[in-house]
């Protein structure tokens, strides 16, 4: 059980931190389109300036990694009782689970916020398939680092 809460604490810190650095990168490549100046003590300072502006000074009360904690939670918790009926290997089943979380995130958080996508990657088509293919990766390593009786 305590490994499986590192482990699943460990996957949410690393899929904030992939959807966090993907808005980051994202803005960086528009201000490089309009001939702005981008430098690399810019990239860093502008990503780990994201990573704690986006989970403390968030317009979420939670933050990204509050809002990705619970998301997945929910996906884990309800792909974890699908796994009593369906047999299928637990890291494809929580990785679909973790790309289902991100979507459901992406997709609902706008019908929240009066149409508005507060997560600046998952603006544009590209940006949400990587969005969800960070949350795919999270749980295949979930489901890699987790033993049936610890679940």
């Amino acid at each position: 059980m305590i490994n499986s809460l590192k482990v699943f604490i460990f996957t949410v810190i690393i899929i904030t931190f992939l959807i966090i650095t993907q808005t980051s990168i994202t803005n960086i490549m528009w201000l490089y389109s309009v001939d702005m100046p981008v430098t690399f003590y810019l990239i860093i300072s502008n990503i780990v300036y994201d990573l704690f502006g986006m989970n403390f000074n968030a317009a979420i009360p939670t933050g990204i990694i509050g809002l990705v904690a619970i998301g997945l939670a929910l996906a884990f918790f309800i792909t974890r009782i699908a796994l009593i009926w369906i047999n299928i290997d637990m890291k494809y089943a929580y990785g679909i689970a973790g790309g289902a979380a991100i979507a459901a995130i992406i997709l609902l958080m706008p019908l929240a916020f009066y149409n508005l996508d507060l997560i600046a990657g998952a603006r544009s088509l590209i940006g949400k398939f990587y969005l969800i293919a960070s949350g795919i990766l999270g749980g295949y390593f979930f489901g890699s680092n987790i033993t049936i009786r610890e679940v």
